[in-house]
């Protein structure tokens, strides 16, 4: 892999990181992003990687059952390829319209408990998500559909 490629691979690994999965889960994503062909085995995600088998393992098993990545086999082959799942980022921008609302209904019984008049930050944080809560499925369907 160039040295410039490399460094954006670990860079993006980071980045997905910081968003919650593990790092290697994170390196092994970035690379089927940029990977060609864009099914690849394990053995050349490692190989692209520098990393063992066993290394990258749970990442790949992770990246499937997060529906990030797919697991496919060609007719006639032998070894598994992975590939980034398709729909895998707006999958994931939906469950984070899920995870909203539940920001959003702990606000709301927060507010519940201490009253409205006592309820400033709390109305603040539920006024938040549940716009973003409404509005990001309706992005998401504009984004389908201008695309």
């Amino acid at each position: 892999m160039r040295p410039a490629l490399e460094a954006w691979v670990e860079e993006t690994a980071l980045l997905f990181e910081g968003a919650g999965l593990p790092r290697m889960a994170g390196r092994v994503l970035a690379w089927l992003l940029v990977a060609h062909p864009p099914e690849q085995t394990a053995r050349e995600i490692g190989e692209a990687l520098g990393v063992s088998k066993g290394a990258l393992s749970p990442a790949l098993h992770l990246l499937v059952r997060l529906g990030l990545a797919e697991r496919l086999r060609r007719p006639g082959e032998r070894a598994d390829r992975y590939a980034v799942r398709p729909g895998a980022w707006r999958r994931l921008l939906l469950q984070k319209v899920q995870a909203l609302g539940l920001f959003r209904e702990q606000a709301e019984r927060g507010l519940a408990l201490v009253g409205e008049g006592r309820g400033e930050r709390l109305r603040a944080m539920r006024d938040l998500y549940a716009f973003f809560e409404e509005e990001l499925p309706k992005l998401l369907e504009r984004f389908r559909e201008e695309g």
